[in-house]
């Protein structure tokens, strides 16, 4: 991960500027030149080190990552001797090298077991360890339900299994985790949000149509969804492979937004956050005054959503309509649309602009919503989506946001039909398994520019 490549890199870099400072180095040669060569190199070295969350234990993650500092270390020694003839002491360059892998490896050692042990914290956190559950249990369930076991760094933990009847484990076959009882008992557990991940190895054919009700429950929920490689049940959703202490599997749906990742996500939901509130107070202010000024009401319309895994929130927007129910004569909620005459004058700027989100910045600092993730929608919205669109519930996986990849690519306003939601929703399930910090940053410059020209918002 990029995260340990910049702490290596800091690390060896740093210990070569403490050697040059006791001895008195001052040549930019050493304190700028030397140290950018071990800094370029160690984080080239170490940013694809992902053993920080290997099923392997602590000690050969730790020999593995010194294997690697031997790379480093035949860098340093180039850097050195290819130094100009007036910094090429032979001798000298040998005892600056001795004393720098003394201070340098350690430090590295150091560095990887403490960042170990920070991954094992955030992904044990009450917020990011989950449950998995098991649908089926051949020899493949097994053995990931071991490594499981064995690698409590992951953060994943086997609740237990479902078959048609208790799996005969053999002598020299591993163990199976608890039998938690037929495939029908479980649809009230995942209805209730359970299990965070589901393995679903089946492949009995008199199995199918129990099967084929089970996946649609899955699908309904905001569990990662994983098929064993010898599954059947692809389903018309796009599967990835995955690995999980080093088990193979096809990932219907996943994300890394977890752990470290989560914890930076949210770090940087409170830095940009709480900026941007002190910078547009002044323009919330003039909006809140626009609109107790213009129209009787309440100046923050409140409403509740579904938020991470299913759980409803209360989302805050400025007040843009008419005060009235918003409903049609038989009961149903009603989007805006265009020409919308609940819609004020100050309402219809607030929307063109997107202003009338601003509020929701009060959902982030609060930790209800993030910056950037799948959009909220109304609950009842929610509940007659989720029964026209397959697998329309997995966008709960993780917060939603103010804006997001879908709001980016125009899917934006109304979405009067199930075909617009629909592609809504496989926008919004890309970003969940392709997040990076670098694509919520790409996603939050875009926003700005959409905003100016959004036709989309009425």
């Amino acid at each position: 991960m990029a995260l340990a490549g910049l702490v290596c890199a800091l690390l060896n870099a740093g210990a070569f500027l403490i050697l040059s400072g006791f001895h008195g180095i001052t040549s930019p040669v050493f304190v700028s030149g030397v140290p950018a060569v071990l800094a370029a190199s160690a984080f080239y070295i170490y940013s694809r080190f992902t053993l920080l969350i290997s099923a392997r234990n602590m000690w050969w993650m730790l020999g593995r990552g010194g294997v690697r500092w031997v790379n480093v270390l035949f860098l340093c020694v180039a850097a050195l001797f290819f130094l100009p003839a007036e910094h090429n002491d032979p001798q000298w360059l040998r005892m600056m090298t001795l004393q720098w892998a003394a201070v340098a490896l350690p430090l590295q050692i150091l560095g990887l077991y403490c960042l170990r042990r920070v991954a094992y914290r955030l992904n044990n956190s009450p917020s990011s360890r989950r449950a998995a559950v098991f649908f089926g249990m051949g020899p493949e369930a097994r053995k990931l339900a071991m490594r499981l076991q064995r690698s409590p760094i992951l953060g994943i933990y086997a609740a237990g299994y479902y078959a048609d009847e208790p799996v005969t484990v053999r002598d020299g076959e591993p163990p199976t985790p608890k039998y938690l009882g037929r495939y029908p008992d479980a649809i009230p557990r995942i209805e209730a949000g359970e299990f965070g991940m589901a393995f679903v190895t089946l492949d009995d054919e008199k199995e199918k149509p129990l099967t084929a009700d089970l996946m649609n429950r899955l699908y309904d929920s905001t569990s990662a969804i994983y098929l064993m490689p010898e599954s059947p049940f692809l389903g018309e959703l796009s599967a990835s492979s995955a690995d999980i202490a080093g088990v193979p599997l096809l990932a219907l749906h996943e994300t890394h937004m977890l752990g470290l990742s989560r914890s930076i996500k949210r770090a940087m939901d409170l830095v940009i956050g709480g900026l941007m509130i002190v910078m547009l107070a002044p323009v919330m202010l003039a909006s809140a005054v626009a609109i107790k000024l213009t129209s009787p009401g309440p100046v923050i319309f409140r409403q509740k959503r579904y938020g991470e895994r299913g759980l409803p929130i209360t989302v805050f927007k400025f007040r843009s309509m008419t005060v009235t129910s918003g409903k049609e004569a038989d009961g149903t909620l009603r989007q805006a649309q265009v020409g919308d005459k609940r819609v004020t004058r100050v309402g219809r700027f607030l929307r063109k602009s997107s202003l009338d989100e601003l509020p929701q910045l009060f959902n982030v600092m609060s930790g209800s919503m993030s910056l950037v993730g799948p959009r909220p929608h109304a609950a009842e919205h929610n509940e007659m989506y989720r029964r026209l669109i397959r697998g329309y519930m997995l966008r709960h996986t993780v917060k939603p946001g103010i804006t997001g990849w879908a709001q980016i690519h125009g899917l934006r306003g109304e979405t009067d039909t199930p075909e617009k939601m629909q592609r809504r929703v496989k926008y919004d399930r890309y970003y969940i398994a392709n997040w990076s910090l670098l694509l919520d940053l790409k996603i939050l410059i875009r926003t700005v520019l959409v905003v100016f020209w959004d036709r989309n918002a009425y």
